[in-house]
This record gives structure tokens, sequence and C-alpha cells, in this order.
């Protein structure tokens, strides 16, 4: 069957699953990003979503050059169906950033990646009455058994990404592609979640009056040739802003396409990032009329030292 893949509703939290660029772009030189979603269906979590990832950046504060490396490593793990299927990504990216303009402010990243992903599946829990029942193998039953024991792929990725952080605003902007192989559970020839798949984002933080800021976010995704689109924006109200310390709270919404709305909170500090979404699917499930709900949390840690005379974004 076609590949469904993670989808979150805060990704600008995560710059690796956003764009393999981003490695090593953030307000300071190592940074530790999180998110964890549930899907609800009919009261039950039967979808959860881990995500953690880590990167920094090498040659920064070399005097003798505007550029630098960032690395960085991403594991996702997504569960299926209370743990009948579990797919596992780990993927390693590096990114190379080029400065163009004296005061550091301009930045043009390219990014590689490669992913190992690996598929586990619970046959315990896979039953469907006289139509499958694992046991059947061992007790000597008839059975069309076709699993295979621990499939596993290698896919890459790569990506273009502009950035603007200066004093008074943050802008971005980049392009990936990447082959999208969710491992084959079966010794089929055939695996049709193998395509090469494109995504595009857009991100806007700039101030308004009274220190508050207005922020805007569009993300572009084409899979298999199904478009996706998830836009919003969110408005920033600082709570505390000080010499020594910096408090900022975000509320607003954003919409999947013909999928959900994601009412969406954040909080914003000198070092941590916290956000909270829910989304709100607009459609009932084809012939079962069961709603699909489904939150999102997000946490992101700030270390080592910073960049000076930035503009301080959720973004980044």
């Amino acid at each position: 069957m076609f590949g469904q893949e993670a989808i979150l509703s805060q990704p600008y939290s995560s710059s690796q699953y956003q764009n393999p660029a981003g490695v090593g772009g953030g307000e300071y030189d190592k940074r530790f990003q999180s998110n964890y979603k549930s899907q609800i269906m009919d009261g039950s979590s039967l979808y959860n979503t881990v995500l953690v990832s880590f990167d920094t950046r090498f040659n920064f504060d070399d005097i003798n050059s505007k550029n630098y490396l960032g690395i960085g490593a991403q594991i996702i793990s997504d569960q299926i169906m209370l743990g009948v299927m579990q797919n596992n990504y780990l993927s390693l990216n590096a990114a190379y950033h080029i400065h163009l303009d004296d005061e550091l402010y301009s930045n043009l990243s390219l990014g590689i990646g490669v992913t190992f992903a690996q598929t586990t599946l619970d046959r315990s829990k896979l039953k469907f009455s006289d139509q499958y029942d694992y046991r059947a193998i061992y007790m000597g039953g008839a059975t069309l058994e076709n699993f295979r024991q621990y499939p596993s792929e290698l896919t890459t990725n790569a990506g273009i990404m502009y950035t603007k952080h200066s004093a008074t605003s943050f802008v971005q902007t980049g392009v990936m592609a990447y082959l999208y192989a969710k491992p084959n559970v079966t010794y089929s020839l055939f695996n049709e979640s193998e395509r090469l798949r494109f995504r595009a984002f857009v991100s806007v933080e700039t101030p308004i009056f009274y220190n508050k800021s207005f922020l805007l976010y569009y993300n572009y995704a084409n899979k298999n040739n199904i478009k996706q689109m998830y836009f919003g924006m969110l408005l920033g109200i600082p709570l505390v802003n000080t010499k020594d310390d910096y408090i900022k709270l975000y509320g607003g919404c954003f919409y999947r396409n013909k999928e959900a709305f994601v009412p969406t909170i954040s909080y914003i500090s000198n070092l941590n990032t916290f956000g909270i979404s829910y989304d709100v699917y607009i459609k009932s499930l084809t012939g079962a009329n069961l709603r699909q709900k489904g939150f999102e949390l997000s946490y992101s840690r700030k270390f080592g030292s910073m960049r000076k005379n930035r503009f301080k974004s959720i973004f980044n």
C-alpha cells in the first residue's frame, strides 16, 4: 500500500523533520528538540508518534570564515494500532551554512541526510478470528504466513534553506526532497511506499506593536502526487522582556487542507520552548461515522553559546 508517514501539527518545532539543511541553524550552538503526537479514534489512542533530535555546529567561532558545518541526529518512532505495528526511523543529517553578509544575518544552507528505517510487527495482537491467527503456524494449522521478521530500509534526503535572522525579524524558507521508503513487512516484491517526495515551507515572524509579534507559517508537501498544505498564524505576546529574562506566549490556529483545524498555544523563554496543539478534524471517517481527534506536545532546549543581536523567535 502507499506509505503513510508521520505528520506533525507543529513541524516548525523540529528543524531536522522540516529540512535537513536546518541542522546547526539554531540561535544557540546546541539544540535538543522533541515532539509527541497522539491520534485518538472513538476514544482510543490508536496512533502515537514520538520524535527526538539533537543538532550542533562546528567552526562557527572561526574568525577567518563566515561558514560553518552543522550535524545532527533524529529518531522517530511511529506506533500504530496500540502497538500492532511500529515504524522506527534513525536519521543522520549534515548541513553546510554560508553567510551572505558581513553582519551574519543572511544564511544559505545545503543539507543532506541518510535514514535507517525498521518496522516491527507484534503478531500476537494481529488476529482476525478464523482469517488469521499467528499461532496456527506453530500448531500445525493451515496458514498463509507472509511476514518478514525485521524488515528495514535505507533512504536519503537533501534540502536547501535560506534564513534571514536579524535583530528585528525572522524569515526562513526551504525545499527538501526525500526518498520515502517504509519497510515492506511482507515478502512481496512490490513496495508502493518507495516514492520520491517533496516538502517546502515558509516561516515569518516580525514585531508589530508594543513588542508583540505576528507569526505566519506555510508548509507544502507532495506525496505520491497527493498535495497537502498546512498553514496558519500565531500572535506572540511578551510576558517578561528584560536584559536577563525573556518569556513570550503565542496563541493562534493552523489548518491542514480538507482535514483539520489545529488551535495552538506555545511558550518561549531564554532556553526553553514548549507547545501544545489539538487537531479538530472536520469530517467523519468514511463508512464508520467515527470522529478522529489528536493532540501534540513539543519541547526544545537550547545549550551553549548564543548568537548576539538576534530577534527571539519560536521558529529558532
